[in-house]
């Protein structure tokens, strides 16, 4: 059963299934199903609609996202997807390739679909069948294997394509505008009556999504700015008064600003 809680969608623990990994390959992969307890951020972000799992004399907590003992979707039913949006970013094939093993040997489930392109191709129909044979060295490349776009973004036609091929997971690689994208597929999801799960997964260099502690990508972006000051430094040194400057990207979060600045030698 799903109830209706402040627009969230709160699964009742007797509509939960037992996890494949307790059957299929019992704690080969997880010792326990124990997961940490984090503060809740309802305070800090008040619109948000998230699930509280816990109150606590320590206030309000939700468990942080990993290996469940119970899961609402039977892993021989599952048709998963995954699509990777706006620019690339180091890490991309790694979490692909996670994903996809993750989903085949931790949980059974044996149907991934790779969306190419970007949002675009949910309706272009431009598609690749994912498996761990296929994603098998897919980390050791740069970019993406699936493809990325800009733009693309039209959600009616997006969940068309969700709608029409029977996909109820969605796993969506992107930044803070491909995750404000993400959010409004859920809303249409969720107005359709669809029992489809969307998963934003945080893809930036600026590291400028709330509530998340990194991005992928973003560690190295931090190590290819250091170098570039390091060769504008050398350069400003070798001339009188010479001066290096040095453009980076960021757009309206400086974090990367700061740490370059932080981790780089004088």
């Amino acid at each position: 059963m799903a109830n209706q809680n402040s627009g969230t969608t709160v699964i009742s623990n007797n509509a939960m299934l037992d996890s494949a990994t307790f059957h299929v390959e019992a704690n080969k992969y997880v010792s326990d199903f124990l997961l940490e307890d984090v503060p809740h951020l309802s305070d800090y972000i008040p619109d948000l609609p998230i699930v509280v799992h816990k109150n606590s004399p320590g206030g309000t907590l939700f468990r942080r996202a990993g290996p469940a003992q119970k899961v609402y979707f039977d892993s021989e039913e599952v048709y998963a997807c995954v699509v990777t949006c706006g620019g690339l970013c180091p890490g991309l094939n790694t979490v692909i390739r996670e994903l996809v093993c993750g989903l085949y040997h931790m949980y059974g489930v044996q149907k991934v679909l790779g969306i190419g392109g970007g949002y675009r191709g949910f309706y272009s129909r431009n598609t690749i069948p994912l498996s761990p044979k296929i994603v098998n060295d897919i980390h050791k490349r740069g970019g993406t294997i699936l493809g990325t776009s800009y733009g693309g973004h039209d959600t009616s036609k997006i969940v068309d394509s969700i709608q029409d091929r029977g996909i109820n997971q969605v796993y969506i690689l992107g930044g803070f505008g491909t995750q404000n994208e993400a959010a409004m597929i859920f809303e249409e999801i969720r107005k359709r009556g669809l029992k489809v799960a969307v998963v934003g997964i945080p893809k930036t260099i600026d590291n400028d999504i709330p509530v998340i502690d990194k991005s992928i990508g973003f560690d190295t972006a931090v190590e290819e700015a250091q170098r570039a000051i390091n060769s504008a430094h050398v350069e400003a040194e070798s001339a009188e008064n010479g001066i290096g400057v040095v453009k980076l990207m960021g757009r309206c979060s400086g974090k990367l600003h700061v740490l370059m600045v932080i981790n780089i030698q004088p």
